[in-house]
């Protein structure tokens, strides 16, 4: 009976009725869920009908960022990390380390590079417990992520940072955009793609919805410019070498000193088509350089005629203007309104190497003056302050961390803003 053993007993195990057949069955299922327990990726992939969502270095991680601070935000840019912790202890409750850059390998995959002194951003981290720090993409005269290699977009970009992030033991808890033009005008980081911008809108998408990190835009005001006007209603461009619209427009003075300097240097909008593309949901807040080159800001609070308007006023002014939403005519998406409410908005300043002529300096006491008269109009004010840059605290007796934390914390101290000051 040598010859006939083997069918029959086959045909009894593969009959789905027989004991044997569940036996299998129960036995082959405890053995994959102890496999999957001590996280055997070849039989998850495996047994996988669909591909996986996650890199390949978040996988079985618990990791997760760290809560945005619940008070208003203090952020401090920085490369070097010298002055960091004393940033820290004088206020600054965000970190947003410059910069990260998203630089193709020669194969064509996304990668991640930086200069950043990653062993001293752990140890700050280590130390302070409930510091956020960011990953800060860009930078003036940096890379921009085109041409980017064919199928690697927004959510290729954002597995390479998670990726990354990972490996370097999630130094990061979210990222910030702060892509800009170069002093070459003709170079090719001169102006935006509009892929570039893709690629922002959909890994900061990517990061907050399946990561949960925080995501912020660091534009320069040309870029989001809620006070553009009726000169250049509804105006976009994807150029960065464009002459500041504050200066084209104004007088003979303003004019003549743009043709002096040569600058031109200013964008129209570009940050609105990401802000839309993504949706205000993707952003946790919305950093606006007042301190750009020749800025709207430096010219309606020093040249702007009939009398330029104070710094509280201007402050006020661009408030409003985000809160009510004004309207830009992008690509692809025609005429869209664009929003950022004040629970979002947060003012970016310089500090003592601001020069007051070419990059404005902006007053602690103006937006402390400014976040009391909101917190009496609407029970609340902004989103927070940041500033550039970290590298400079101390420059001609200037600590700006203490400087903008007072603008929340000295409530006592702040001037009773008047109903003139109101209106």
């Amino acid at each position: 009976h040598r010859d006939n053993w083997r069918p029959k007993v086959m045909k009894t195990v593969l009959n789905w009725r027989s004991p044997i057949f569940a036996t299998c069955i129960n036995l082959t299922i405890i053995v994959l869920i102890i496999m999957s327990n001590n996280n055997s990726v070849a039989v998850v992939k495996a047994f996988s009908s669909s591909r996986d969502s996650v890199p390949s270095n978040a996988k079985n991680t618990r990791w997760s960022p760290r809560s945005i601070p619940s008070d208003p935000l203090v952020i401090g840019y920085a490369h070097d990390a010298a002055k960091v912790e004393e940033a820290i202890k004088n206020g600054v409750n965000v970190v947003c380390w410059s910069f990260l850059n998203m630089v193709p390998t020669p194969s064509g995959k996304a990668s991640i590079k930086t200069d950043l002194d990653l062993s001293a951003i752990r140890a700050i981290r280590e130390r302070f417990n409930t510091v956020l720090h960011v990953a800060a993409f860009g930078g003036w005269n940096g890379p921009h992520p085109h041409p980017s290699p064919p199928g690697v977009g927004g959510k290729e970009w954002c597995d390479a940072f998670v990726d990354f992030n990972g490996q370097n033991g999630h130094l990061f808890d979210g990222i910030d955009w702060d892509l800009e033009g170069h002093d070459d005008r003709t170079a090719p980081t001169s102006l935006f793609a509009i892929t570039t911008l893709d690629i922002m809108a959909d890994f900061s998408l990517e990061a907050k919805t399946r990561y949960g990190m925080s995501v912020s835009l660091a534009p320069a005001e040309s870029y989001l410019d809620a006070m553009a006007g009726p000169e250049s209603d509804e105006e976009f461009s994807l150029l960065l070498n464009l002459p500041p619209l504050a200066y084209l427009n104004g007088s003979d003075d303003d004019r003549a000193l743009l043709e002096n300097t040569g600058f031109s240097h200013a964008g129209r909008q570009a940050y609105a088509y990401v802000l839309h593309r993504a949706g205000i949901d993707s952003f946790d807040w919305v950093s606006i350089q007042l301190y750009e080159s020749y800025s709207r800001f430096l010219h309606e609070t020093t040249r702007a005629e009939p009398q330029p308007i104070t710094q509280v006023d201007a402050l006020l002014n661009r408030v409003e203007s985000f809160r009510s939403g004004y309207f830009v005519n992008l690509p692809d998406y025609k005429r869209v309104r664009i929003h950022v409410p004040l629970s979002k908005l947060v003012f970016g300043v310089a500090n003592a190497w601001a020069d007051g002529k070419k990059v404005v300096q902006v007053d602690p006491e103006s937006l402390r003056q400014a976040e009391q008269i909101l917190q009496k109009r609407y029970k609340s004010g902004l989103k927070g302050c940041m500033y550039w840059t970290i590298e400079e605290e101390g420059r001609d007796n200037v600590f700006m961390s203490s400087a903008l934390a007072s603008v929340f914390n000295d409530t006592d101290s702040m001037k009773t803003p008047t109903d003139s000051d109101e209106l």
